[in-house]
């Protein structure tokens, strides 16, 4: 196959803010073999190039900003702007600086190259794309190729899945089938949609769990109240690209229920309590994996947390005992 690719009916868009960097970049795309090639240079334009579902591949500029960067990669894979979240996307940097590369690749880029680069790099990254390009998963934080990434939630099964890749589909000279294409992408985008409610809503029951543990102890489980918080907003975000009704009132509620547990007092585990059953009925609805699973993934983690108050229970008291015995010399 790979010696019948044909690149140039695949529509190519390239973002960089400065000018000659994108002019370059267009140049060594025409020279092995892409036609279709088009470059922007401000966020706004490339949102709206990225509303054409028949974008194959794009390309993004890092440059001095990368923090601009990964922002972006992550919106075009959680679905937080109008784009297909499955578009293969090469990210190119000017400085090798490791941590930039971490977080591109685990804001869900396909690529990450190092400028200069030659066109036979390029034209390797994209063969590989075409033919090799890894499945992906969803977690609760995370969506992109499968690299066995050490997610926040890492002790939660995640299953790779096959998406739909337009930069394959055009080289290999597939038979176009617009309907067909836009129907498997409608699929894997629920799917997406789903899995991420899933993995949220088990989050949220953990961290309502630990909360309600932790409610006895001042100032314990600050920790979880925050991502409980954090975690519902997401919720609903995802609930409503799902376009249920049902499951975005009940993923509105959790977040309303949610965000009162941030007032310390009696309450806080009431309110924990309520926000654990929500989610859990969510967790319930979409899960794939066995509830039992949940289980023991949130028994050990009310074992880490108990540890850690009876650790702080135990310098207490020994701050506590020395205070007495200086006191008494």
């Amino acid at each position: 196959m790979s010696g019948q690719l044909d690149l140039s009916t695949a529509p190519v868009l390239v973002f960089d803010p400065v000018r000659g960097n994108m002019l370059t970049t267009r140049a060594i795309l025409h020279g092995i073999g892409f036609r279709r090639i088009e470059g922007v240079m401000n966020r706004t334009q490339l949102e709206r190039r990225l509303k054409d579902p028949d974008i194959s591949l794009l390309l993004i500029e890092a440059g001095d900003d990368v923090d601009r960067a990964v922002s972006l990669v992550r919106a075009i894979r959680l679905a937080e702007i109008e784009a297909n979240p499955f578009v293969p996307v090469i990210c190119t940097l000017w400085n090798g600086n490791g941590d930039a590369v971490t977080e591109l690749m685990n804001a869900g880029a396909d690529d990450v190259l190092l400028r200069p680069y030659s066109a036979a790099r390029l034209l390797e990254r994209a063969r590989w794309l075409i033919t090799n390009r890894q499945p992906f998963v969803v977690t609760s934080d995370y969506v992109g190729p499968d690299r066995a990434r050490a997610a926040s939630d890492k002790t939660f099964a995640v299953e790779p899945f096959e998406v739909p890749n337009p930069l394959r589909d055009k080289a290999s000279g597939a038979p176009s089938d617009p309907v067909a294409q836009q129907t498997a992408l409608e699929a894997a985008r629920t799917r997406v949609d789903k899995e991420r409610i899933s993995k949220l809503a088990r989050r949220i029951a953990m961290a309502a769990e630990v909360t309600i543990q932790a409610s006895t102890h001042a100032g314990a489980g600050t920790g979880f109240v925050i991502d409980l918080i954090e975690t519902s907003s997401e919720l609903v975000k995802a609930a409503k690209r799902l376009k249920q009704d049902d499951v975005q009132d009940i993923a509105m509620v959790l977040e309303g229920v949610a965000a009162r547990t941030a007032t310390p007092g009696p309450e806080r585990a009431e309110h924990a309590q309520l926000t654990r059953q929500l989610a859990l009925a969510l967790y319930a609805a979409y899960a794939a994996e066995e509830t039992d699973r949940f289980q023991e993934d949130l028994d050990m983690t009310l074992g880490l947390v108990r540890s850690r108050l009876d650790r702080a229970r135990e310098r207490a008291r020994k701050r506590i005992s020395l205070a007495s015995l200086l006191q008494a010399s």
